[in-house]
């Protein structure tokens, strides 16, 4: 199950650190979605689901299974349930080691550990990510992980390389949309952008762009004219396709069990 965001008329996207995702449960994602960037009422938030669990349930792997048989022949049936175990497992491993990451993080900070989303809440105004005053909410996602988790030693080198690589992603995401609306070409999609612009849409400096679209270039085969290193505006992207986007094929950065 994964969890949706609610998304009223008017509302709008919480300002946010993106990397939070990689964080906190997959309920978040209720709390990312606000009626003002700055204060509003709690009782704007009636409609969640203040009692459901913080982690999404993968289900069964038997389940998995049948899903993965009813795409696939009947004489392919053994292979796919191979791999309905293998991704199922690796999911799983994936969200035990984010879901005693952060029970960690709260233990730390001396935090109880949240199991719904009610409880989610009440533990994120406890690492500040949320002011509360009465019944009025200040959402303060705009903080960088690395200033509020209680991380030491090299935590905090591994979560500013994490970082880098969510970036990379979200890079990856902009690149993608913009070729799924350019002109179809044998194997490849062509994109035509500035630097300047995607550091604006995605509130980066451009240097982290270009390193970035480098990084896209040794791990993705994107490439960019002229190299990123020296671009001054103007850039010419070249994607292999459809590829790039089964590499990329999410509108947010995902939690990372459900992107494995």
């Amino acid at each position: 199950m994964h969890y949706r965001p609610f998304v009223a008329t008017d509302w709008q996207r919480a300002v946010m650190v993106p990397s939070w995702i990689r964080w906190l449960p997959c309920s978040f994602a209720f709390l990312t979605v606000v009626p003002d960037q700055e204060r509003f009422r709690r009782s704007a938030w009636s409609m969640l689901p203040w009692d459901k669990p913080v982690w999404c349930d993968p289900g069964s792997v038997d389940d998995w299974v049948v899903q993965a048989q009813r795409y696939h022949p009947r004489r392919e049936a053994d292979h796919a349930e191979l791999h309905a175990r293998d991704h199922y497992d690796r999911v799983v491993r994936v969200r035990a080691a984010r879901v005693e990451l952060f029970t960690e993080m709260c233990l730390r900070r001396g935090l109880p550990v949240p199991h719904t989303l009610d409880e989610l809440l009440a533990c994120l105004v406890g690492f500040g990510l949320f002011e509360m005053d009465g019944e009025w909410l200040l959402p303060r996602l705009d903080q960088n992980p690395v200033d509020v988790l209680p991380l030491v030693g090299e935590e905090v080198v591994n979560e500013h390389r994490a970082q880098q690589d969510d970036r990379t992603v979200l890079v990856a995401i902009t690149v993608r949309e913009l070729a799924e609306h350019s002109r179809p070409r044998w194997r490849r999609r062509l994109v035509e952008t500035d630097i300047g612009a995607l550091a604006g849409a995605l509130r980066m400096p451009v240097e982290e762009i270009r390193r970035a679209l480098t990084q896209l270039g040794e791990i993705a085969g994107l490439v960019v004219e002229p190299a990123p290193a020296v671009a001054q505006d103007r850039v010419r992207i070249t994607v292999t396709w459809p590829a790039f986007a089964r590499l990329f094929p999410f509108d947010d950065l995902p939690a990372p069990e459900h992107a494995v």
